[in-house]
């Protein structure tokens, strides 16, 4: 059986996490990932945890574990995904500049 990790929260950190829980204007993952970090912190289940904040328990496993590793930088911003990148975007930028600036 895995065991999570234990969360352990300065005042500082708290304080930012529970304001990003309240917040209106936040985006409602990052509003998800505060509260999963404030609940660990206080001891509860992944599992009831998943049911307060209404999402699975692989979810919660992951925010928790990346707080864990990574603080709050870890829960802030998404990973980046893979993919190829644009090729033509940089020629494309540079015919409409090009179109609009040269031509009548």
């Amino acid at each position: 059986m895995r065991i999570a990790p234990s969360i352990q929260l300065t005042d500082d950190v708290r304080a930012t996490l529970e304001y990003w829980s309240r917040g209106r204007s936040r985006p409602a993952r990052l509003v998800t990932r505060a509260k999963i970090v404030l609940l660990a912190a206080e001891g509860i289940e992944n599992k009831t945890i998943a049911e307060r904040v209404a999402t699975t328990r692989p979810t919660v496993g992951h925010w928790r574990s990346q707080f864990a590793r990574l603080g709050i930088s870890g829960i802030e911003k998404d990973a980046t995904r893979p993919g190829r990148p644009r090729k033509d975007r940089l020629e494309v930028e540079r015919r409409i500049i090009e179109t609009t600036t040269q031509t009548k």
